[in-house]
Order: C-alpha cells, then sequence, then structure tokens
C-alpha cells in the first residue's frame, strides 16, 4: 500500500508542469515522501528551492488534480508508473544527471533492465540508412540485445520496425504521454501498437501533458540513458541524433556512428562523430566486442544477408573488375540503388572497391 500511494501523489505532483525531473527530486528530498510533498502546502515548496515565482500557478494547477482519479486512469490505460526507488527502475538510468524520479511504461518493464543499445538518426532518411537498420535490427535481435530509440520518421522508425520484423526487443522512449491519442507520428501509430505489444513505451510526462517542441530533445538523454551505448545510423550536422549522442558522451557511455559518403547531406554528422573519436559501427560484432560483450553474446556480423539488390549486383561481379557503369546497364538498377548497394556489401566485406570506378566480388 505505501508503494501504491507513492505512485499516485508521484504521479500527481508530476501532472502540475511547473515541475520538472529536477524540481521533484528536489521535492521528494526535502520532505521525505511523494505523500508529505503532496499534502504540503505549495507555500512550503519555496523551501524545497522552488521559486516563489511559480507558487501562484501550482496552487491553482494543484486544486485541480483529484490525485486518485488521475492514478486510476493511468491503470486503465495499462500505463504503469515506475518508481526511481523500485527495483524495476533502470539502473542505467539511475546513472545520469536529472533522471526522471518516475516513468510511465506500456509493456513489459522488464526490459528497461536488460542489455541495450541505443539507434537513433536522421528523419530523412536514405536507401543506404535502411538497408543499415534492417542490417542493425536483425543482428540485435539475433544477440538478444534490445534496441531503444524514438517513434520519429526514418531511422527511429526503421531500426524499430526491423527489430519487431526480426522477433526482437524494442524500446520507444516517447516525448509525449503514452495515451494511443497522444502517440506522434500518427503514421507510427501500428508501430507503436507493436513495441507495446512486444518490447515497451517510455515516457516521463504524465497523461495530458502539454506536447511542447523542447520535449524532444529533452527525451533525448533517456535514450541515452537507458543504453550501454548509442549508434548513430546517419545524420546531419544539426540533426537531433547528435545530442542523443552528446548526451550519451556526457554520461560517458559508448558512442558509434555509421560512416556514410563524403557526399551525403545525411552522412556529413556521422563522419564528423567518427572524426571525433566515436567508434566506426560497422558489425554488431565490433559493436558488441567494444562493450565487451562478445564473450557473452555469439556475435553475428550486421552484414550477413544480403537483399535482393544485393543479390543481383553479388551475381554480377567476379573476381575480374567490373566497371560501375557496365554494373548499372547489367543489374537495371537505378545509379543511386546501386551505389547504395555497393557500400553495403563493401561493409559486409563482400566487395571492393578497386578505383576508378570499378568494383570486384571477395566473397
Amino acid at each position: 500500500m505505501h508503494l501504491l500511494e507513492a505512485k499516485i501523489f508521484a504521479n500527481a505532483l508530476n501532472l502540475i508542469p511547473q515541475f520538472g525531473p529536477v524540481r521533484l527530486a528536489r521535492l521528494l528530498e526535502h520532505f521525505g515522501s511523494w505523500q508529505k510533498a503532496w499534502a504540503a502546502h505549495p507555500r512550503l515548496y519555496i523551501k524545497a528551492g522552488v521559486s516563489d515565482k511559480i507558487i501562484d500557478q501550482i496552487i491553482a494547477r494543484k486544486d485541480k488534480i483529484n490525485p486518485e482519479q488521475s492514478f486510476a486512469a493511468l491503470s486503465r490505460l495499462k500505463i504503469e508508473v515506475v518508481l526511481e526507488v523500485e527495483n524495476a527502475y533502470p539502473q542505467l538510468l539511475k546513472e545520469i544527471t536529472a533522471s526522471p524520479p518516475l516513468l510511465y511504461v506500456r509493456g513489459n518493464k522488464e526490459l528497461l533492465n536488460s542489455t541495450t543499445v541505443a539507434v537513433v538518426g536522421t528523419r530523412k532518411i536514405s536507401l543506404y540508412g535502411k538497408q543499415v537498420c534492417e542490417e542493425l535490427g536483425s543482428g540485435l535481435a539475433l544477440n538478444n540485445i534490445t534496441v531503444v530509440s524514438g517513434l520519429a520518421f526514418g531511422v527511429d522508425a526503421e531500426i524499430l520496425n526491423s527489430t519487431v520484423k526480426n522477433e526482437g526487443m524494442g524500446i520507444a522512449v516517447l516525448a509525449t504521454d503514452l495515451d494511443n491519442s497522444s502517440i506522434s507520428p500518427r503514421s507510427n501509430f501500428q508501430l507503436s501498437q507493436k513495441i507495446a505489444a512486444t518490447g515497451c513505451l517510455v515516457s516521463e510526462y504524465p497523461l495530458g501533458a502539454d506536447v511542447q517542441k523542447q520535449n524532444f530533445p529533452i527525451r533525448n538523454r533517456i535514450i541515452a540513458g537507458l543504453s550501454l551505448a548509442t549508434v548513430v545510423v546517419e545524420a546531419d550536422i544539426e540533426s537531433g541524433a547528435l545530442i542523443t549522442a552528446n548526451f550519451a558522451l556526457e554520461q560517458n557511455r559508448e558512442v558509434f556512428a555509421v560512416p556514410g559518403s563524403i557526399f551525403s547531406q545525411v552522412s556529413r554528422g556521422t563522419n564528423e562523430l567518427i572524426r571525433k573519436g566515436a567508434h566506426v559501427a560497422g558489425s554488431v560484432a565490433n559493436i558488441l566486442e567494444e562493450l565487451n560483450l562478445s564473450a557473452e553474446v555469439t556475435a553475428e556480423p550486421i552484414m550477413s544477408a544480403v537483399s535482393a539488390e544485393e543479390r543481383l549486383v553479388l551475381d554480377r561481379l567476379s573476381r575480374e573488375p567490373v566497371h560501375l557503369e557496365d554494373l548499372i546497364r547489367s543489374v537495371k538498377l537505378s545509379a543511386a540503388v546501386a551505389n547504395a548497394t555497393l557500400t553495403m556489401l563493401e561493409m559486409k566485406g563482400r566487395v571492393k572497391n578497386l578505383g576508378g570506378g570499378k568494383y570486384i566480388k571477395i566473397r
């Protein structure tokens, strides 16, 4: 009963938008329990470090909240509250600055403490990026690594779709509350339901929370904080994925980046990460090795399976050099698809670029 009451009043206090994770943590520390923090008059919050300038706003909001009814609404939607003091709370997330004092979870909360790797990137994903996500998703699923991402267009959606398709476990961290009506973008609604059924949805925002632009970069600290490492697939210089990578670095976690063409705008950020010292993500094997997981988990290259396009190219290539233009004419693929396919095959160690537009098959 004590834990249930703590969750009821923690959620009630979290419904007051003037309280972020830092202020909530201060309230808990000052009053000693969520119940006492809720029962206290808001004027006493000043002693907990809350600015007196927002006390009137807090009073007005608090008067409209019924703690028990608000918590019952969560229960009806099968949304669990996980407090930072619980064993179910992700241990990795406890290590970060401004960790959320409570999380909202739909799905299998046990995954919060599984072996996790974040995979993030641009919304403007290329064919190459899609191929990488397919290989990463299948490789990580094969090795029982839980994939953490957002639910945005592009890399987020591709990696989570690949994870689900390959019967892996995924965690989607949202910048909204977890009610179905709040899932965004709506085009990823069905994906969110699959993740909730096979993995879990996570948020620090209570039901009815306003969706604000700043929620998304703030949310990224949780994606990085939940994970042993962050892999950036594709990102421009100003991509939000780089915010996640920076959070990971601040949290003393490993950062990996997938190398891309110097001519690709969505590879400028990943190539820059590598220039600054990020690990090159060429295979699930090397990711696991860097994380000291290779001895415990059978590591298959993320570049093992081949797509239909890759099979076409491999069937045309041999030990004798073939020029790119001849290859394109032979396999009847567009130049963009052929180039992306060759890049993937190079990363898989299946073909070699000899320079001058000539390629050979290695294996």
